[in-house]
């Protein structure tokens, strides 16, 4: 039986001094009648007869039904509740968005004793909550005779927006207390931001990384027959950037050379279409050097110097050299910029807002909001220290670089705006001093936009896996489903007073006054 307990007991037992009432009442109707003396014998056996049938068993019967209805309200006062048994909470296996059947060989005999062992099986998504359970035979596995493999289909309209962190961590709250087995590729580029604090329950079974040691990232056309790709060639723990001379190909052939699973064509638009595992990028075909200008006053000085050194570290790797400027005036409006890096407390001068074909890149003026937190890049191990962030607020904004509290440290508005809401200033950010602070500009020096598909061999730490434990979680035991039973004694009570109204107009009817027989 269900064990029960009461949330008021107190109020209870004092409710329960109310049966003192109809106790009371009950004493004083069987008090001893007076002794009457009267002239004849024969009116006393009368009288006596009379007092007889009087007592009747309905009085006893009120009683029981009065201390009933009482005894129901004093319970129901003490909010008594049942604790119904804990419904088994069934573990669950999230495939990461993009992982097929095909992908699941290596780990088939792991999920194969989770699904014997009663977990569900789940496929998350980048673009919505995680979704219902699927059968086992979607992957090959259990009974496949009733129910035919559906092989599951590799989902590629998450890739510019994938980040495993914000996914695992959406599926981890809408499933609270369950076992998670998050079943994904530790690639790099499916991580993005610092780790979220994720529930203990949370596990990972990795998997082995694509083909995608080599891709191309940028690409030049330094002569009318002649082509220079950009090659990034990865490995599980660094890239390294190699420069591909090659015949320019007749348009809509395709590039010739080894690039993994992809394939590459030139288009009568000079750009250079890649399709790799279902997904298309388009990178246009350069004529001439990047010009890079950087700009900067008396108060982003020391930003000016980190950031000029990052980018001078940047410019050896690409096959034409840019052409940084790095003055404290200000670029000519005739100037033909590809960047334009502004460090300067005066806004933005309209001239190059209104120029989709330039990008520029501001950090946060003064004065700014402390704010300490942290920002670890995804393949570096050390958590930088933010201790400024500004509070400029920009609607529509996509965040790049996330800090731990989820704020942006360097967001991206369309067609090409970049704002870092720090400084590169000892003052500010250990960014300064990261190491990882030109691997970090150069996908976004590259790429048309953030949110591009770049392939990324390198592994994540499993150090990394193993991320803070959310105190709530931890704190909360699995809720105990409770039954309250108020509402039943209230209920119960309202019936027995029904019944001892009845009883009681019977017995008073019963009851109605008789005339004396006469004196003699």
């Amino acid at each position: 039986m269900p064990p029960i307990f009461f949330t008021h007991a107190a109020t209870g037992w004092l409710a329960l001094l109310g049966l003192a009432v109809p106790l009371a009442i009950y004493l004083w109707n069987r008090r001893p009648g007076r002794v009457v003396r009267v002239g004849s014998v024969r009116w006393l056996e009368a009288a006596a007869n009379q007092r007889l049938r009087n007592i009747k068993p309905e009085q006893l019967l009120l009683f029981l039904l009065r201390t009933a209805v009482l005894g129901l309200l004093a319970l129901a006062v003490a909010e008594p509740l049942r604790l119904l048994p804990v419904p088994p909470r069934r573990g669950q296996v999230l495939l990461a968005p993009g992982v097929g059947s095909t992908d699941l060989g290596p780990v088939r005999p792991v999920l194969d004793s989770l699904r014997r062992r009663g977990y569900e099986l789940r496929q998350l998504s980048a673009t919505r909550l995680v979704g219902a359970a699927r059968p086992w035979a979607a992957v090959g596995l259990g009974d496949t005779t009733k129910v035919a493999p559906a092989q599951l289909a590799a989902d590629t309209t998450f890739a510019p927006a994938l980040n495993l962190w914000n996914t695992v961590q959406l599926a981890a709250d809408s499933l609270p207390g369950r076992p998670l087995v998050v079943v994904a590729p530790l690639n790099v580029s499916g991580f993005r931001g610092t780790r979220p604090a994720l529930p203990a329950t949370v596990r990972w079974l990795p998997l082995l990384p694509r083909d995608s040691s080599r891709w191309p990232v940028a690409a030049w056309q330094p002569g009318p027959d002649s082509l220079v790709v950009l090659v990034a060639a990865g490995s599980e723990s660094a890239i390294n950037y190699q420069v591909a001379r090659l015949r320019r190909p007749a348009l809509g052939q395709p590039l010739p050379g080894s690039w993994g699973e992809g394939q590459i064509k030139l288009t009568s638009k000079n750009e250079l279409v890649v399709t790799e595992n279902g997904r298309r990028r388009v990178l246009p075909v350069l004529t001439r050097a990047p010009r890079w200008h950087l700009t900067y006053d008396a108060a982003h000085a020391a930003s000016a110097r980190v950031l000029a050194a990052a980018l001078r570290a940047i410019g050896p790797v690409l096959p034409l050299r840019p052409r940084l400027k790095v003055s404290a005036e200000l670029p000519a409006p005739t100037d033909s910029l590809d960047w334009l890096f502004w460090l300067r407390e005066a806004p933005l001068p309209a001239r190059w807002t209104t120029d989709a074909t330039v990008r520029t890149w501001q950090e946060a003026p003064a004065p700014a909001r402390n704010f300490t937190t942290g920002f670890q890049p995804v393949a570096g191990p050390d958590v930088l220290s933010i201790a400024h962030l500004d509070t400029l607020d920009q609607p529509g904004a996509l965040t790049v670089w996330p800090t731990a509290a989820g704020r942006p440290l360097l967001s991206w508005q369309p067609p090409g705006r970049y704002r870092l809401h720090s400084r590169l200033d000892a003052t500010w950010s250990t960014l300064v001093d990261s190491p990882e602070l030109p691997a970090l500009l150069l996908p976004l020096l590259l790429a048309e936009s953030p949110a591009a598909f770049q392939p990324d061999s390198r592994q994540l730490a499993l150090s990394q896996l193993r991320g803070p434990v959310a105190a709530e979680v931890v704190a909360v035991s699995p809720t105990v489903p409770r039954q309250p039973l108020a509402p039943w004694l209230v209920l119960g009570a309202g019936i027995l007073f029904l019944v001892e109204r009845l009883v009681a107009s019977r017995r008073a009817a019963g009851t109605s006054p008789t005339l004396s027989p006469p004196l003699p």
